[in-house]
């Protein structure tokens, strides 16, 4: 090889190595909102210690630093935080009453705009997924995917892409493309006292059971309940009621209650 063929290659190797040693990120990569040079920011929030410290386990990647918050669910007080901690993806346990789940992320959404949200659920039912659909909400996993996906979701919705189970995220679309034929609260019956606890206990996603201990009821009375209340709203599923009502009235990001008359 000719000398200076020679000394372009190894000027060239050593500008690349001074490169590689200046530490720079690459463009474009992992971290690139975080305060940290190639680390990307999560906190945990949830009121299980014992989840805290799995979700943290699940995460235990080089290029993470997390933390975690132990917040209390109660309807309105959206955790109970004095103030959120700065992150670039926020991974919420959602096992808690729904409405109080909606007033966290809602707090999230108004403190930290800039940061995304994974929610992670036992279960990821039409009911509770589509109120957090609307929210803008893009990553939504169950605790028994949790260990193999909850780091790609973190990665992937971080990166201004989606997480959700692609049927759950089908049926939300055609939700919302059907949503005109679905009658407007206005449009239905009065309902009784009775089935207006009803109404709001199924508007925070409580099962019959939970219902009847609620209202001290017999579960076979709570359906029979339910079974009116879907009917005068001239709707088949628990899932439209909600759809319908979080449509219909937004939550407030303030306060997580429902605006509107």
């Amino acid at each position: 090889m000719p000398k200076k063929t020679k000394h372009k290659l190894a000027a060239s190797r050593e500008k690349a190595s001074q490169g590689t040693r200046s530490g720079r990120p690459k463009r474009g990569g992992v971290g690139a909102k975080s305060g940290v040079t190639g680390t990307l920011s999560i906190c945990l929030l949830s009121p299980h210690p014992f989840v805290l410290e799995n979700l943290r386990r699940m995460l235990e990647r080089p290029k993470f630093s997390v933390h975690s918050e132990r917040v209390e669910y109660l309807p309105g007080q959206g955790g109970g935080l004095p103030a959120l901690p700065g992150a670039d993806v926020f991974v919420l346990d959602a096992n808690g009453p729904l409405r109080a789940v909606v007033a966290l992320i809602s707090r999230v959404k108004g403190e930290q705009p800039k940061s995304r949200v994974v929610v992670v659920s036992d279960e990821l039912t039409e009911e509770a997924a589509f109120p957090l659909i609307r929210l803008g909400i893009r990553g939504l996993l169950r605790y028994s995917d949790a260990p193999t996906q909850l780091a790609a979701a973190v990665m992937s919705v971080n990166g201004g892409g989606y997480w959700v189970p692609r049927l759950l995220l089908s049926r939300f679309v055609f939700g919302i493309l059907d949503q005109s034929r679905l009658p407007v609260p206005g449009e239905t019956r009065k309902l009784s006292p009775r089935e207006q606890q009803v109404h709001e206990a199924l508007l925070e996603n409580l099962s019959n059971k939970e219902i009847a201990a609620r209202l001290n009821l017999s579960e076979r009375t709570v359906k029979f309940h339910v079974s009116n209340v879907l009917a005068k709203h001239r709707l088949r599923r628990r899932a439209d009621l909600i759809l319908q009502n979080y449509h219909a009235r937004p939550f407030d990001a303030g306060g997580g209650k429902p605006t509107g008359g």
